[in-house]
């Protein structure tokens, strides 16, 4: 394919996207939580139509890890440039419902699906000043319907995973043309940026400006609700708490088999796994052999020191009460780890396994400062008994972790010094 001349590739491209379409259509009427993707075929419009407002700014957050790097991003925009209009979009059920919750003042709708009769509608609608997608959000479409009308696109906090790379490189040919026309790309790091040039991107277009993870952490907690929380989920006042945050497939045995070593030498321990994906709840329940209890169920199993966080939006509230944060994800190859920031900033003593390369910057930058553990799945367990048993390690580590935190912020402000030229203001 890498060989093929790029025209040729597109009409391929879209002649599949024409065929696959009344395909997906059916799988999401046919699904009643998937159903509410019908509207990436021809999105709402939350906005005045076009010439009665001015132009907005089109920020996209794929799903729940983009929209809480979108959460620091606007908030920052808004900030600097008061008077500007917003659009947020999302792709997934999951990413719209906390989009919902924690930008409740950004208009918000769906991204549409990437084929000209989705994207160009919409494009008209909402005539767009700018678009900032987030991380690896490359649609080739999309991208090139943008530039063709003079809106600049900007790739903002991007990163080219080891685990996406290969794929990328084979659909290089179909990825270049959409490459060449970002105006900019904002890359976490070097190696992020020798990627994105290699695939196709204009060298003078790519910039390293860190990870806006690091500004975005949450750094304070409301002590009152923090202790309300507790209350609430009947963790006593002193009880330790480990949180097992966004696990995946085999996280919850590792849970398990950590719960069947600890539960005995600290009987006040209470343990809560927090599943990336609520659809895997009987999946994720299942090594556990004694009663639970979960968010949404109030009172139900009251006793029970296992804990399932089944909510959406809740995750860093949790690491707030927590003794020690476990991040999932990290423990076998695949997913490459999730967000050890949103732990870490709080001053939770965090640990996290082998698998870190979607995070890499900020599990490097914690481990060298001695602000996490990295540990392999075997030793676990001991890493955890040791931590609740020495109050003193836990307090270094969690001053460690925020002041690392601290020292790698500022790259949000040098994202938006890059897009500002972009704006026309």
């Amino acid at each position: 394919m890498v060989f093929m001349i790029p025209q040729l590739i597109e009409i391929l491209y879209l002649a599949l996207s024409w065929l696959a379409a009344p395909f997906v259509a059916l799988y999401l009427l046919l699904r009643p939580k998937y159903r509410p993707l019908l509207g990436r075929f021809r999105p709402r419009m939350p906005l005045p139509p076009a010439g009665q407002r001015p132009r907005p700014l089109w920020i996209h957050a794929c799903s729940v890890g983009e929209v809480n790097i979108a959460r620091p991003i606007v908030e920052d925009v808004r900030n600097r440039w008061p008077d500007l209009p917003l659009l947020l979009t999302v792709s997934t059920v999951s990413g719209r419902d906390l989009a919902r919750n924690v930008l409740p003042q950004v208009p918000l709708t769906w991204l549409p699906f990437d084929h000209p009769a989705c994207v160009r509608p919409f494009q008209r609608k909402l005539d767009p000043r700018a678009l900032v997608l987030l991380d690896t959000e490359l649609w080739p479409c999309l991208i090139r319907s943008l530039r063709l009308s003079a809106v600049p696109v900007i790739l903002a906090n991007g990163r080219i995973s080891d685990k996406h790379f290969p794929r990328y490189k084979r659909l290089r040919g179909l990825l270049r043309p959409a490459l060449e026309d970002l105006s900019a790309a904002a890359m976490q790091n070097e190696e992020y940026a020798g990627r994105i040039i290699e695939l196709g991107a204009r060298p003078e277009c790519v910039n390293v400006c860190g990870s806006t993870k690091f500004d975005g952490a949450r750094e304070s907690v409301d002590l009152e609700k923090v202790a309300a929380l507790r209350a609430e989920c009947g963790f006593g006042p002193a009880d330790p708490v480990i949180v097992f945050g966004s696990t995946r497939p085999g996280d919850e045995a590792l849970a398990a088999a950590c719960w069947a070593s600890l539960r005995d030498v600290f009987p006040d321990l209470q343990i809560v796994i927090a599943p990336r994906h609520l659809d895997r709840l009987e999946e994720a329940a299942a090594p556990f052999s004694e009663p639970i209890k979960r968010r949404s169920r109030a009172g139900v199993n009251s006793g029970a020191r296992i804990f399932f966080l089944d909510t959406v939006g809740e995750l860093v509230d949790f690491y707030a009460l927590a003794t020690v944060a476990v991040i999932g994800g990290s423990f076998s190859p695949g997913v490459n780890g999730h967000n050890p920031l949103e732990s870490a900033a709080l001053g939770v003593p965090t640990v996290f396994g082998p698998y870190m390369r979607n995070f890499i910057d900020p599990a490097r930058e914690l481990v060298a400062l001695n602000g996490a553990v990295q540990t392999k799945p075997a030793e676990l367990a001991a890493v955890l008994r040791r931590l609740l048993e020495n109050p003193q390690q836990r307090a270094a580590l969690a001053q460690n972790g925020r002041e690392a935190v601290r020292k790698n912020q500022g790259a949000i402000k040098r994202t938006l010094d890059l897009i500002e030229p972009f704006l026309g203001l």
